[in-house]
């Protein structure tokens, strides 16, 4: 079974703001800037000083002839679509092109897959099963908090697991991915700390 590992809000940024004049979080505001230049145009994804409310652009497109932007994607950015600002806010590529340093602590995350029958309580992940998480926003998140969340299973008890072979948990990181390879019947959805 395939699950996605899908943030559920916008990257925050860490940069310097001249407000509070120190470095501080900044966060998406949903809203773009449109802004014609001569024949070209350009459009930034606002993002907010959290304490003072300072603003700060992320380019989505700089010097841009307006034929190579798609007419519904241009209407997108004027009318603030709030799906076109969270899929922007979560593109690993777009802040690379910023050079804005991504705030990955307390980044909020949800598991997607067509079935959902591991958060049932009591639910079994049969021995020869292979779960991958995929991992394609490239979510700095710790290995064995994410297992530990997927399975329901404190994480102490998956490191007992590893270590009796029930289980084992490799990183695919060129891939993007976490593999658990299922040895024998596990039971999830049990309550406990992870």
């Amino acid at each position: 079974m395939v699950y996605q590992i899908t943030p559920d809000e916008s990257f925050k940024v860490i940069r310097n703001c001249s407000g509070c004049g120190t470095k501080t979080v900044f966060q998406n505001t949903n809203c773009f800037r449109v802004n014609a230049n001569g024949k070209k145009i350009d459009v930034w994804l606002i993002y907010q000083c959290v304490k003072c409310k300072h603003t700060s652009n992320l380019a989505i497109h700089e010097r841009k002839n307006p034929e190579t932007i798609r007419k519904e994607e241009y209407e997108k950015y004027l009318c603030n679509c709030s799906e076109l600002a969270l899929r922007y806010g979560t593109d690993s590529q777009l802040f690379s092109k910023n050079r804005a340093e991504i705030d990955w602590s307390g980044i909020r995350y949800s598991f997607r897959a067509e079935e959902r029958v591991l958060h049932e309580e009591g639910a079994v992940i049969e021995k020869g099963n292979r779960l991958i998480l995929s991992n394609s926003f490239m979510l700095k998140v710790r290995t064995d908090k994410v297992v530990s969340e997927l399975l329901s299973i404190p994480r102490p008890r998956i490191k007992e697991m590893e270590k009796s072979g029930d289980l084992t948990v490799k990183e695919d990181k060129c891939g993007h991915k976490i593999i658990i390879d299922i040895h024998r019947d596990i039971e999830v959805g049990i309550s406990g700390s992870a």
